[in-house]
């Protein structure tokens, strides 16, 4: 045997095993993509098909590198994918640490609109930032070291190339094999929950994050690309169209006419203020809000109102929904994208048409959430930023929730003759609860008794920051008593969404009363003016109710259907219904996530298989009628 032939075979045979083992690292690498994503996105680790589904992307992903010809090309290719697949799951994963849902990739346009609170980074936990920063220069390691196309066997890059034309085959036919597991593990025996299953997640859509546990990362971004951008192009979208404004006339014909009730009317021809209380949860409301809580047992307290997120943002979606009835599409989007629509139906739009005059007021730049279009598009006259009337000079200024009244010129237009509708939208209690925090800082300012108040950072800034606010109540009160307005004003107040904004959701938790996220999405409502009936409604009410609600009570007779109801119809046993299938009805409640269904009162009804099944129905109709209003722009009929 010649030893020197041997010899020099060697290094070729280590180096040939070398540059096997770096063809694998790129389907490794966008593999690694998804593993970093499930690690964050199905934390409960019981679901392991987003890893199934992964692992087919990665080398479906790596197969297309592979077919392009030239090295530098190539490498591009490689780049684009695979650091655009981690800039989303960076963004998915970033998202979900903090608000415990998922964007569309039509929903990324707001990311203008939390530049303001990027601290919140910090709060991220270090593992996150590790794997991200190691994620981030293994890409910059194979793009470097990237090898060249005269260094590859043409039966490798066939291989590769049939291996990824398997791969998506396998990727069309996966889910079907999802929907079999699911129906036999976790619907064994039962039709319940059928809307909530797997099958309906992945075919109507209706929650990326349960679109995610179904079949992973890259599928979920394929899905959102086709469903959402391109699908509308195509002529089926617009027979679907048509399709759906039947399907929406049907839901309302289904559920019959509003009728009147012993409430109709009850606050006819008043004022009305409307005031959207900036992440103002229940459980801030107490000793350190005594206006409120004045307002409260004195007016009409809905004790079980919930304030469910659809779509991208929070604050907007209810925002939006109490001023128009419905709820932003859960299936994705950027508002802005129905400025065009008609909101003949909307609260300002309504009470136009009977005289009001109407205005927003609120701190932010008209640019935010487009407010300074949106607002005059959803039927008020002007949108009325108080930085367009500050000092410059003064830092402070517009940390005052007050500025609405201590500037003269807002304060005249506010208190302006004839009947209206003020929309103020609060910020005082937004996140985030640190002491160091601008509008912590400056409520402590005011306040730097509650600073160490209970022991816990986040709880005394939010009892701080709710003062604040209380104290715009208190001061609302006097001006219009002042104004000789008081007793023909309606003041009518919500809350956009509890404190996710809080580090320790725990605490939240602790102190809402509650054992399950999905409860914490109670928020505080009421309705009040001087001499006004003084009730508690425990009904089980959701944002898209208030509407209707006050149009009953102000005596307002709409042609119009809304997709909520009036809390005071006898017929409507009222619904807190979730996107992604939760429920809350009749002391009743399923949180869909770990398919825990909830018993919360003694008087609550016996949750029979049909009543689930029914309620399974019900949230589905809900949210895909919900999606279709917005889409179609149905009340353009």
């Amino acid at each position: 045997m010649d030893m020197t032939k041997i010899a020099w075979k060697i290094p070729v045979l280590i180096r040939r095993i070398l540059r096997c083992f770096y063809f694998l690292t790129i389907p490794a690498a966008f593999f690694l993509v998804e593993w970093f994503a499930f690690g964050f996105l199905a934390a409960d680790g019981q679901n392991y098909w987003p890893l199934a589904f992964g692992g087919l992307w990665a080398v479906l992903l790596s197969g297309i590198v592979r077919a392009i010809p030239g090295g530098l090309a190539r490498r591009i290719v490689f780049g684009i994918l695979y650091f655009v697949s981690l800039l989303y799951a960076a963004v998915q994963t970033g998202y979900y640490l903090l608000f415990k849902q998922m964007l569309w990739i039509s929903d990324f346009r707001y990311a203008s609109e939390g530049s303001d609170y990027f601290s919140v980074l910090l709060s991220y936990p270090a593992l996150w930032w590790l794997l991200l920063a190691v994620l981030l220069a293994l890409g910059v390691l194979l793009i470097w070291k990237f090898p060249k196309p005269r260094e590859e066997h043409w039966l490798w890059n066939t291989a590769s190339i049939l291996t990824a034309v398997i791969a998506a085959c396998v990727c069309l036919l996966l889910p079907n094999a999802v929907f079999l597991h699911d129906r036999q593990i976790t619907f064994a025996g039962s039709d319940y929950g059928r809307a909530q299953s797997a099958e309906a997640a992945y075919v109507n859509m209706f929650d990326c994050h349960r679109l995610y546990k179904v079949c992973g990362l890259y599928q979920t971004a394929v899905k959102d690309v086709y469903a959402n951008f391109l699908y509308p192009l195509t002529p089926a979208y617009t027979q679907a169209q048509a399709a759906a404004r039947q399907e929406i006339d049907e839901y309302f014909s289904q559920r019959g006419a509003h009728q009147s009730n012993p409430m109709t009317g009850i606050f006819e021809g008043k004022n009305v203020v409307l005031v959207l209380m900036e992440s103002m949860d229940d459980w801030a409301i107490g000793e350190h809000t005594p206006t409120i809580c004045r307002l409260m047992d004195e007016g009409i307290n809905f004790t079980n109102f919930y304030t469910p997120g659809y779509g991208g943002v929070r604050t907007f979606n209810s925002e939006f929904c109490a001023n128009t009835g419905s709820f932003l599409a859960s299936t994705g989007g950027y508002a802005f994208d129905y400025v065009t629509n008609n909101f003949d139906h909307s609260l300002a739009s309504q009470l136009k048409s009977l005289g009001y005059s109407t205005k927003t007021y609120h701190y932010n730049d008209p640019s935010f959430y487009s407010r300074g279009v949106f607002e005059p598009a959803m039927g008020y006259d002007e949108y009325v930023c108080y930085g367009d009337y500050s000092d410059p000079t003064d830092k402070w200024a517009l940390y005052d929730e007050e500025f609405l009244f201590n500037e003269d010129t807002i304060r005249e237009d506010f208190l302006r003759d004839g009947p209206k509708l003020n929309y103020i939208i609060t910020r005082s209690a937004h996140l985030s609860y640190k002491y160091n925090e601008m509008l912590s800082y400056y409520a402590l300012k005011q306040y730097p008794e509650y600073k160490g108040l209970t022991g816990n950072e986040e709880e005394d800034c939010m009892y701080v920051k709710a003062k604040i606010v209380d104290d715009l109540f208190a001061r609302l009160i006097e001006e219009l008593e002042a104004d000789g307005e008081l007793e023909n004003t309606v003041i009518v107040a919500f809350t956009d969404h509890y404190t996710y904004g809080m580090d320790d959701q725990q605490l939240v938790m602790d102190r809402s009363g509650v054992d399950d996220a999905l409860l914490v999405e109670k928020t505080p409502c009421f309705i009040w003016t001087p001499g006004g009936p003084d009730l508690e409604v425990t009904k089980t009410l959701n944002t898209a109710d208030l509407l209707p609600t006050v149009l009953n009570l102000l005596g307002v007779k709409s042609e119009l259907s809304y997709l909520g109801q009036d809390a005071f119809d006898e017929n409507y046993v009222g619904y807190a219904l979730f996107p992604n299938g939760s429920w809350v009805s009749q002391d009743i409640a399923y949180n869909v996530t770990g398919n825990k269904l909830m018993v919360l009162s003694e008087d609550a009804p016996e949750p029979t298989d049909e009543f689930l099944n029914r309620m399974s129905d019900i949230v589905m109709d809900f949210v895909r009628i919900n999606n279709l209003i917005l889409n179609t722009d149905y009340y353009k009929q």
